[in-house]
């Protein structure tokens, strides 16, 4: 007894790798529109809303009812509508008489001037400068008739109320130093009868010029 022919094994014909790739392409392009098309229709058929309750296709979310004229007239509202009702301002009758309250201004009057003082009156023996008392004369320096030099000082004197010298300022100088000092050593020594004032002793200042003459001394 003879034993069978096997049957001819197929051979399968290799795909190339160019048509591998245009399969891949069509397959990634064919899954793209249909994650398309469901999206789309998804968005159109949306059977449930965001509270988890059916929603049937088509239905839309109902507005809010607007609010009646006696809410809606409320200062307080939302609306900013003023509708008058029983029990408003604008149902108040007005007071008899058609007198409404009124701000009343006074008029301010203006602050008066307060008075001038008047000038205080002049003493007739009043003395606008000081006067010399005691006014020794000055030693002549010896330095100086040495020299020949001779000239006038002359120095601003500053007279306390009582009289005495209270400063000193030469103003105007001889040229010579030593005829300069011995004539504010002397000044300093004066006794002056002082300015008054409404006749009361003040202070003031008295210019005095000192002359020194080497010939008559």
């Amino acid at each position: 007894m003879s034993t069978p022919a096997p049957p001819p094994s197929r051979r399968l014909l290799p795909l190339s790798p160019r048509l591998l790739v245009r399969l891949a392409v069509a397959f990634g392009i064919g899954l793209l529109l249909f994650l398309l098309v469901w999206l789309n229709s998804r968005r159109d058929y949306d059977f449930y809303k965001a509270d988890g309750s059916e929603a049937a296709p088509g239905q839309t979310e109902a507005l809010p009812a607007p609010l009646p004229p006696d809410v809606a007239g409320n200062d307080d509202g939302a609306s900013g509508l003023r509708v008058g009702g029983k029990g408003s301002a604008s149902d108040t009758p007005a007071p008899a008489g058609g007198s409404q309250p009124r701000i009343l201004e006074v008029p301010t009057r203006p602050a008066a001037a307060a008075p001038v003082p008047p000038p205080a009156a002049t003493a007739a023996n009043d003395r606008a400068t000081p006067e010399p008392l005691s006014s020794p004369a000055p030693r002549y320096p010896q330095e100086a008739l040495r020299m020949g030099a001779g000239g006038t000082v002359r120095i601003r004197v500053t007279v306390a109320a009582d009289g005495s010298v209270d400063r000193l300022e030469m103003t105007d100088g001889s040229g010579n130093r030593y005829l300069d000092r011995a004539a504010l050593d002397a000044v300093r020594r004066w006794r002056f009868q002082p300015a008054t004032r409404s006749g009361q002793p003040v202070v003031a200042e008295v210019t005095v010029p000192i002359v020194f003459n080497p010939d008559g001394r």
